[in-house]
């Protein structure tokens, strides 16, 4: 399986930073079982597999709720939020179409490389990044309402990466519907960390 490009499909303004831009891009192929040998190369990427989730012992039921694809792999490559699925990618925080051509370009790279040495590389089934609260924090409407029972945005969004609340507690995300675009992004980073939607 070789790679010649992966093909931006949609572009739109970046919810976190207004100058960046975020995308969704289609990969010609489905990449899932490459997804834990391309985790197994990036230092700092959350696998989330087909049961999604954190991976939970034998009779433990899995309540995470996802709607998107699985396998997903989530890393961070400077500024850029990436997620890749089975067949298409998501970046938050590129600089413009040029900026995410790049990374595009180079994950295609990489993709190929795994394919290529799958032999050589142990596969990584398990996560490693770690979200800052102040990304989760760009993710959410920034009124600093406390209608969470929280002092302010930021304070709900480190309390969400420790899983003392769920997206759900933010009734702003939820009920006004120009803040649609961040409930989805905030939803599928929580489920490819594995937690709580």
């Amino acid at each position: 399986m070789l790679i010649d490009r992966i093909e931006i499909e949609q572009v739109e303004p970046c919810f976190a930073d207004e100058t960046k831009i975020r995308l969704i891009a289609r990969i010609p192929t489905d990449v899932s079982e490459l997804l834990p040998y391309l985790n197994a190369l990036l230092a700092n990427a959350t696998y989330v597999g087909e049961g999604g989730g954190k991976h939970k012992g034998a009779g433990q039921e899995n309540s995470t709720a996802y709607a998107g694809d699985r396998p997903a792999l989530t890393f961070t490559r400077g500024q850029r939020l990436i997620t890749v699925y089975p067949r298409r990618v998501t970046i938050a925080k590129a600089e413009d179409v040029a900026d995410a051509e790049e990374v595009l370009a180079w994950l295609a790279e990489r993709l190929n490389y795994v394919c290529q040495h799958r032999e050589e590389i142990e596969p990584v089934t398990e996560g490693k990044i770690k979200i800052k609260p102040l990304d989760i924090y760009g993710l959410l409407p920034q009124t600093n309402c406390r209608e969470c029972g929280e002092q302010s945005c930021l304070a709900f969004a480190l309390l969400l990466l420790q899983e003392k609340h769920r997206p759900r507690d933010c009734s702003p995300l939820y009920r006004e519907e120009r803040w649609k675009g961040k409930r989805e992004r905030l939803e599928e980073v929580m489920a490819s960390l594995g937690l709580p939607t």
